[in-house]
């Protein structure tokens, strides 16, 4: 009977998600379902999240190891690969796709 091996890669240490998931890093422009245009400047521990015209908002990581979840109030957004979803309370949740 063959035998078969199988390998993978996760992230490990400070920061590190289960699977690996991580967000990219830099600055990323999103374009969300409602039209709204995003842009992330991914700083790993905070990001700072500018909404159209608007001033940037400062989001730290939460919990402050994440590297996919960022919040503060009223705001929070979870980064996933291409897409992000961006919550504020009192409004529908906004997915946005680079």
């Amino acid at each position: 009977m063959p035998v078969l091996f199988l390998a993978a890669c996760v992230a490990d240490g400070p920061g590190a998600t289960p699977g690996g998931v991580s967000a990219p890093r830099g600055k990323t422009t999103y374009r969300c379902d409602d039209g709204a245009r995003m842009t992330v400047e991914n700083r790993g521990a905070s990001v700072l999240l500018t909404l159209g015209d608007d001033a940037p908002i400062m989001l730290p990581a939460s919990p402050a190891d994440s590297r996919i979840r960022y919040g503060a109030p009223p705001y929070a957004l979870l980064l996933d690969h291409n897409e992000a979803l961006l919550m504020k309370s009192g409004a529908a949740p906004n997915t946005c796709r680079r």
